[in-house]
């Protein structure tokens, strides 16, 4: 349960953050997870990312924003929404973008930065830890404030799963690092599918009709949200947020049913 992760780890960092003592933390890492109906996943990812986190030495926050409504899960405007709520809190140098099925697997995975976005969920263990694609960016990503601001965010107009991450390397030409496989490997939860978050079939053809024509105008300058609650949680700090429904010229690229990774 949440409330034993919270008595095991236990500490003077009991608002969401937590920083040694030892030192001067180098780098401020706000940790951004959109969520939706997945309790279990999120205490397991508690527990691997907050001992994780410390022994890396950051100064970090975690935050889970949770979509309340529509039916159609956004992700995009989940994790936009983050950003821009997690800028108001710090003044934090990376903001890592984290799906909450995935587990790293191992400590030198530093969660920091770099001269460039950082794709840090690059190895999978459901792929056998290789990159099914070459445009592959999802599933944990690294921003600097600047980078992010810079590319607009993600675009508010992927509903349903997938699409969001890639429209990032196809139309905002982003060139991205990321740590060797040795060092990048991800467990990924596995899950049954999940009704309201479809399967964005033509999330492809969506993009290469409607991206290079409205990315500067859709993302962190578009977005809207509305903050249903707020929480300080020791581990965390909960927003729950409603969006925008899906607008109508994108209604008919969801299918009704799914098949979620």
């Amino acid at each position: 349960e949440i409330g034993e992760l919270e008595r095991e780890f236990f500490d003077y960092g009991q608002s969401g953050t937590w920083y040694p003592l030892s030192c001067i933390p180098r780098h401020k890492v706000a940790v951004i997870i959109p969520f939706r109906n997945r309790e279990n996943h999120l205490k397991v990812i508690l527990k691997v990312l907050v001992p994780m986190l410390r022994r890396q030495l950051l100064f970090y926050t975690i935050f889970v924003i949770e979509q309340d409504s529509p039916l159609i899960f956004n992700k995009a405007s989940l994790m936009n929404a983050g950003f821009k709520e997690a800028s108001m809190f710090q003044n934090y140098d990376c903001y890592i973008f984290h799906d909450v099925d995935m587990l790293p697997e191992n400590d030198r995975n530093f969660y920091t930065c770099s001269h460039v976005p950082r794709h840090l969920g690059a190895f999978v263990d459901k792929w056998d830890y290789i990159i099914p694609y070459i445009d592959l960016f999802g599933g944990v990503t690294a921003f600097s404030y600047n980078h992010f601001l810079s590319v607009n965010g993600f675009a508010n107009s992927f509903y349903g799963w997938g699409g969001e991450d890639d429209d990032m390397i196809m139309f905002r030409k982003l060139n991205v690092t990321r740590y060797p496989i040795a060092i990048a490997k991800y467990t990924m939860i596995k899950h049954v599918s999940d009704d309201g978050n479809p399967n964005n079939i033509k999330r492809c053809h969506q993009a290469f009709i409607f991206r290079p024509k409205l990315y500067k105008n859709d993302g962190l300058n578009t977005l809207q949200y509305k903050i249903e609650k707020m929480e300080v949680r020791p581990l965390y700090i909960w927003f729950l947020m409603s969006l925008p429904p899906q607008p109508r010229y994108l209604t008919k690229q969801t299918k009704t049913t799914t098949k979620n990774t």
